[in-house]
């Protein structure tokens, strides 16, 4: 992680200033628009460029110096592109659908680039108060160039970065925040990605998947099943592991992930989880002999596939409807809980975990719930995973049970079905101030580590002898008698940890989403059938462009040999779908 120059901020509103001030002499030119027709291309034949559909903006010479920019590919999410100076460009990103806010997470690209020179970023609609990237986070880049001559996959990079309140105000109340960065490019003519983390699409679950079952041992291990379709139609799948044999013994573990589709390092840890369990090591082997493991690994499949941040097709976050969730509205999160009355059906069910991304706290660290139990038993599975994971933080964990949050998976599942470990694991965008890996963004290997601590201390929880279970019972009971003036023993502030991945405007949202419900249960137009043409939905195109709809595997690299066709892929649902969300929409 980088530190952050004193004067970083007060540069950033100089310069904020000088553009207000001298506004006459600024470009303002849009080059870059996922929703409207482009007038510098369409009188061009995609064909001459041989390109299925052509970019926003195409260079009028070699000595054209705008950046070319592109985000109508899967999980891409940037709206405009405004030029303001010769390297100096200002962007919006596009809301989760059916909102007016939630901008966080950003995926979009630039090619016509030339190096040496530095250019000037400037995210201008972002929403939360405060950012990590006022902490030493920077921005993820992939080079196209530097990945084919240097084999180096995603990066960190960028200088002068800081987020900042502008003088752009909401609609509703209060302004909006501009996240700014410079970078210089290595090379002339590349294609660069940016991203708030390591991209990890549907598709690439698809894939990931299919390689499982392809593979001559692991096939044996997993069976996959479909949960239910969400929304737009597309496939919500879920994971059985386990050593098939004697099946009534096992006990239960169900994981879930991305229900937020912008915390995507959510679903690189539980897929390295999926291979740990799937794995030769004798640990994979017990826990295969032991328990049943069912595994979601992507709960909002429309939200990714649109470059949504937190919330579903439906415009609500879609972990605070688990206590009513809609079989319209909600397939994928009333499909979790069926699964989970089954799962309880045939067996006892140990230990239920969702994981997350956090946008304001560094580390990781887990929520649990606080029952009537005074030995506080909720807290020994993640002591358990501080002492087997060098990031854990303790300290940044909770065990309350607040009013506003009833309706996430942590809360409502641990009351409906009486789970005692029921948590939710939540995992830095940023990176650590704790362990071997202080001050260091995360990174994948740092995500396979997690997956594994998280798996040992399964084992930790659950082994007969109670060894390890044994010695933090007695370092809780300390605790106790150190915080006893404390109720639970938790530091009051973590309450307020945890709003910081909620904000107000969820609450308008879920006001919106009442009477949305309202009126779809009136609607008897709606059928279960849903696929539509997208193209009839605010003019959006979703395209392949080629060589640019990326993918990153396991290996940090790209993968181009994208046996998912992203065309067939399900943006949206029926027509009938857009009168539901009709009311809502004209009140945004």
């Amino acid at each position: 992680m980088y530190t952050p120059q004193q004067t970083i901020l007060e540069e950033s509103l100089r310069r904020e200033i000088e553009r207000i001030c001298f506004a006459d002499s600024l470009i303002n030119r849009v080059v870059y628009d996922c929703g409207d027709q482009s007038l510098y291309t369409k009188d061009i034949d995609p064909q001459k460029y041989d390109m299925d559909v052509l970019p926003f903006y195409i260079p009028q010479s070699q000595e054209d110096i705008t950046l070319v920019f592109e985000s109508r590919f899967e999980s891409g999410n940037l709206r405009r592109a405004i030029q303001i100076c010769d390297y100096e460009y200002n962007l919006i990103l596009k809301p989760d659908y059916f909102t007016t806010g939630h901008t966080q997470w950003f995926y979009f690209s630039v090619s016509n680039t030339r190096k040496n020179i530095v250019y000037r970023f400037n995210i201008i609609n972002m929403m939360k108060p405060d950012s990590l990237y006022n902490s030493g986070m920077k921005p993820l880049m992939y080079s196209q160039k530097k990945a084919k001559i240097k084999k180096l996959g995603w990066y960190r990079d960028g200088h002068d970065v800081c987020y900042y309140q502008n003088n752009m105000k909401r609609k509703n109340a209060g302004f909006y925040y501009t996240l700014t960065f410079a970078v210089k490019f290595a090379y002339d003519n590349d294609c660069v990605y940016f991203a708030h983390c390591y991209p990890y699409t549907y598709s690439q679950l698809c894939r990931y998947i299919r390689l499982i079952e392809n593979d001559p041992v692991k096939k044996h291990r997993v069976k996959r099943k479909n949960m239910c379709q969400t929304i737009a139609g597309n496939n919500c799948d879920y994971l059985i592991i386990g050593d098939f044999n004697n099946q009534k013994d096992k006990k239960g573990i169900m994981l879930t992930s991305r229900v937020h589709p912008g915390e995507t390092m959510a679903s690189y840890v539980i897929e390295y989880v999926i291979d740990f369990l799937l794995g030769n090591s004798p640990v994979a082997r017990v826990l295969r002999e032991n328990f049943y493991f069912k595994i979601i690994p992507m709960l909002n499949v429309d939200g990714v596939l649109n470059g949504n941040y937190r919330c579903g097709l439906a415009g609500v976050d879609l972990n605070r409807q688990y206590q009513d969730p809609s079989k319209k509205l909600n397939p994928t999160i009333l499909g979790t809980k069926q699964l989970l009355k089954q799962f309880k059906e045939e067996r006892d069910v140990l230990l239920y975990c969702d994981f997350h991304g956090h946008s304001r706290n560094k580390n990781i660290f887990m929520y649990g719930c606080a029952g009537k139990d005074l030995n506080k038993k909720e807290q020994i599975f993640p002591l358990l995973m501080r002492n087997n994971c060098n990031v854990f933080s303790f300290k940044d964990c909770s065990f309350q049970i607040q009013k506003d949050r009833e309706g996430s998976a942590r809360i409502a599942l641990w009351k409906e079905f009486n789970i005692q470990n029921c948590y939710t694991l939540e995992i830095s965008f940023c990176g650590a101030d704790i362990g071997k890996y202080e001050y260091f963004h995360f990174n994948q290997d740092i995500y396979k580590e997690i997956a594994q601590s998280f798996c040992l201390s399964i084992i930790d929880c659950f082994e007969p002898e109670q060894l390890k279970v044994q010695k933090v019972q007695e370092e809780i009971e300390q605790m106790i008698l150190k915080n006893d003036n404390k109720k639970d023993g938790d530091k009051q502030q973590n309450s307020d940890d945890e709003d910081s991945d909620y904000s107000n405007e969820d609450q308008n949202d879920n006001a919106q989403y009442q009477q949305q419900i309202q009126q779809q249960q009136n609607n008897s137009n709606i059928n279960n059938t849903t696929t539509i043409n997208n193209s009839n939905i605010n003019n959006l195109n979703y395209i392949n462009i080629k060589d640019n709809n990326i993918n990153l595997n396991t290996n940090n690299n790209l993968n181009t040999n994208n046996n998912i066709q992203t065309e067939n892929l399900k943006l949206f649902p029926k027509k009938q779908y857009q009168n539901v969300s009709s009311s809502q929409k004209k009140k945004k």
